[in-house]
């Protein structure tokens, strides 16, 4: 493997149409630093086709949900090759995950503190490869850039095997709070609302990463984004060797920082008993991956009514960025009065089992809950214009 710069900095001609920014004019505009530094060598233009993925959606059985889940949970805890039909679609999931992962970090930080390093490891020769790297830096850059979070650094490194892109979020000096005497000439300022005076972050986690054996707790779910739910691209299409229908557009960087915000502040507070990144194999990944030895049965039917979704796989495994928390009863009243002031949109699951093992997922009638959450998602998607 060797750094190939030639990738960053050439012109791209796709499907014959000549691009208007090279990829290091992309990533540019999300560096923390304007100034770039001037490449003295003149490279080729790299030519390349798209490639579309097939239109027709594979049939899932959803009583097999349960078994979807465990399957899809053991195959994220591997890493995963870049999804070259679905490249807008899997750049943008993993910087919500790198920044997600961040949530339940120990600290004080706010989304705006972060910094993004990105590392694309590329299989340049197959056709359509550098087309979808190309997507794949355009699509980081404009989302990037909608949330508000700098980059540190990029890296494209030319490889013969598999293709990999890789996001890490960190705030770029790691130090404890500082006192009161030596904070007096500090210069650090706030240049956005999403910024603290004085971040920092820990390596340990605020909050335990499974489930706590109470059985009057809450499992709350949180979509960080309004995206319909799509499996195109999925963990799930992934496990059962297909690609088919279309994936998640994931794209309303103004709502995911609404929801950032107001989580962290739940976890920086200590309301968070246990909390799960939900990204790389949706909400039934999570979900099971958080049932290490304490099971749940989780209630879907809200989220179901709210989305007016009659399919329940998809709802399940559609990898729509978001979160999921464990929260005690007595903070339920909180949490409720905060997400609605900040119009965000949540759907209680259900309680933690001691008594049971592993996963289970029910549908049961709700009367009013689904009517109020399906409203707050209208209010949320209604602030995309």
């Amino acid at each position: 493997m060797k750094e190939n710069e030639s990738a960053l900095y050439s012109e791209y001609i796709i499907d014959g149409i000549r691009c208007d920014m090279t990829p290091a004019e992309l990533l540019d505009e999300c560096m923390e630093y304007a100034e770039t530094a001037a490449v003295d060598e003149n490279f080729s233009d790299i030519i390349d086709e798209s490639t579309d993925p097939p239109v027709a959606p594979f049939a899932y059985d959803s009583a097999r949900n349960e078994e979807y889940a465990a399957l899809v949970a053991a195959e994220t805890l591997h890493e995963r090759a870049f999804t070259m039909l679905y490249p807008e679609h899997f750049t943008r999931l993993q910087i919500a995950k790198a920044l997600l992962s961040r949530l339940w970090s120990e600290g004080h930080f706010r989304l705006g503190d972060l910094r993004l390093w990105a590392q694309w490891e590329w299989n340049t020769r197959p056709i359509g490869n550098m087309a979808a790297f190309y997507s794949s830096a355009s699509a980081a850059s404009d989302y990037i850039y909608g949330l508000g979070v700098r980059m540190a650094d990029y890296l494209f490194i030319e490889s013969d095997h598999t293709s990999s892109a890789k996001f890490f979020a960190w705030l770029p000096e790691s130090e404890e709070p500082d006192t009161e005497e030596n904070c007096e000439g500090d210069t650090l300022f706030k240049s956005s609302p999403y910024e603290s005076r004085h971040p920092w972050i820990g390596e340990g986690r605020r909050c335990a990463s499974t489930l706590q054996p109470d059985p009057d707790s809450w499992l709350i779910y949180i979509p960080f984004d309004t995206c319909p739910y799509r499996l195109g691209g999925s963990v799930l299409a992934q496990v059962n060797g297909h690609n088919g229908g279309p994936g998640p557009q994931i794209q309303d960087p103004d709502y995911f920082i609404d929801c950032y915000e107001v989580v962290r502040e739940f976890t920086e507070d200590g309301i968070i008993v246990a909390g799960a990144t939900v990204a790389d194999g949706g909400l039934a990944a999570a979900a099971a991956r958080m049932c290490a030895g304490c099971g749940i049965e989780i209630d879907i039917n809200g989220l179901l009514a709210s989305y007016q979704e009659a399919d329940s796989t998809q709802l399940l495994f559609g990898e729509t960025p978001g979160a999921l928390i464990q929260i005690s009863d007595s903070d339920y009243d909180y949490l409720d009065s905060q997400l609605l002031l900040q119009d965000v949109a949540y759907y209680p699951l259900g309680h933690p089992d001691p008594s049971m093992t592993g996963l289970k997922i029910t549908r049961t009638e709700r009367s009013g809950v689904a009517g109020i959450l399906a409203s707050l998602l209208g209010q949320a998607s209604e602030g995309e214009d």
